[in-house]
């Protein structure tokens, strides 16, 4: 059983790299397209914290490749355009625990599909959020 003790308002930071936000975007729109009303919402909010973050422009673009995923038409970020859109760019990302749940549960579903080449990176990822929220 877990423990609930800190509640929805309990958060946690770690860092992330620009092509890890573009894996978590990419499973957060895969599970997007079945998610319920508020499940929905909740992977928006968070897709629309990692591209302010990160930089990535709010609409998406007819340029493949900057999403993980081969089939989306990608996201445009203002580094791609001004210079300096290097992968390993890092930020301190904070999420609180439900939408840390929301992108670990994407991740691990991303992971799943055989097809994507960043599942590893995904794990990755979901690991570390997790770990950080262990760690507290």
């Amino acid at each position: 059983m877990s423990d609930d003790r800190h509640g929805d308002s309990d958060t946690a930071t770690f860092e992330m790299t620009r092509n890890e936000a573009r894996v978590v975007i990419a499973a957060l729109s895969d599970e997007e397209m079945t998610a319920s009303d508020d499940r929905g919402m909740r992977i928006q909010n968070i897709q629309d914290h990692l591209s302010a973050e990160f930089d990535f422009d709010e609409h998406r673009g007819v340029e493949k490749g900057e999403m993980a995923t081969e089939d989306d038409t990608g996201w445009l970020d203002n580094d791609s355009i001004f210079g300096g859109n290097d992968p390993d760019d890092t930020e301190t990302v904070e999420l609180s625990r439900p939408e840390a749940n929301v992108v670990t549960d994407a991740l691990a579903d991303f992971e799943l599909d055989e097809g994507h080449e960043n599942a590893g990176t995904a794990e990755n990822v979901r690991e570390r959020i997790s770990d950080a929220f262990e760690n507290r």
